[in-house]
């Protein structure tokens, strides 16, 4: 029997089968010519025109193809059109007009406009409260608060430096007014030094007096 192949590589091929089991002796033939095409496993022989091998064996000129089974991929429409709907964006009546002729999307905007406002303003509010209430806060008289001081030790030493301080001032402001002296001694005067000015006045009248008594004792 005479047969006509149709390969992937667009080439139509004959062969001779036998008459008893024809696409057993095609299958042989085939995988010994083509080695590297035809894969049992992954091929199969189909008719043309949507008949099977079979009933195109029954026909005068017996014309087969060989087909390539295509292992699964991403899958078909069914999944594609899933993936799709998922994507999809949800309907919406923006672009529709209601009764009076005005679109719905400019309605919507409107409310939503009017919402914006009016929590705007109510955050106005509260942050407004909310300062007044810190104000408030801050201008209460709060409790002043008493710490005690319990270190024995540091006010000691507080005590015994302000002493030595004390004593220091004292040495050197006598040392100064020692020295003073001395240099005084030296010169041979002795200021008069008042330590009220009721001294310094009463002095300064004994003064002018003897000096008018002097002058009348003159003339």
């Amino acid at each position: 029997m005479r047969v006509l192949l149709d390969i992937p590589r667009h080439k139509t091929v004959e062969f001779e089968v036998c008459d008893t089991r024809p696409l057993d002796d095609l299958a042989k033939q085939a995988h010994t010519r083509f080695g590297s095409i035809f894969n049992p496993a992954t091929t199969y022989f189909s008719g043309r025109f949507g008949h099977t091998a079979r009933e195109t064996l029954t026909t005068c000129t017996p014309w087969l193809t060989l087909q390539t089974c295509v292992r699964g991929g991403k899958g078909g429409f069914g999944s594609t059109l899933r993936s799709q709907s998922n994507r999809s964006t949800p309907t919406t009546f923006d672009d529709c007009r209601d009764l009076y002729g005005r679109r719905l999307r400019t309605l919507n905007d409107a409310k939503r406009i009017v919402e914006q406002t009016q929590t705007d303003e109510k955050l106005r509010e509260e942050a407004k409260e909310r300062r007044r209430k810190n104000i408030e806060e801050n201008m209460r008289d709060r409790p002043v608060k008493k710490h005690r001081f319990d270190d024995t030790e540091f006010e000691r030493r507080c005590e015994e430096a302000v002493e030595l301080t004390r004593e220091t001032t004292r040495k050197a402001v006598r040392n100064k007014l020692r020295k003073v002296k001395e240099s005084e001694s030296e010169d041979g005067v002795e200021p008069l030094i008042p330590l009220f000015e009721g001294e310094l006045s009463s002095s300064d009248d004994e003064s002018s007096s003897g000096d008018d008594d002097n002058s009348t004792e003159n003339k």
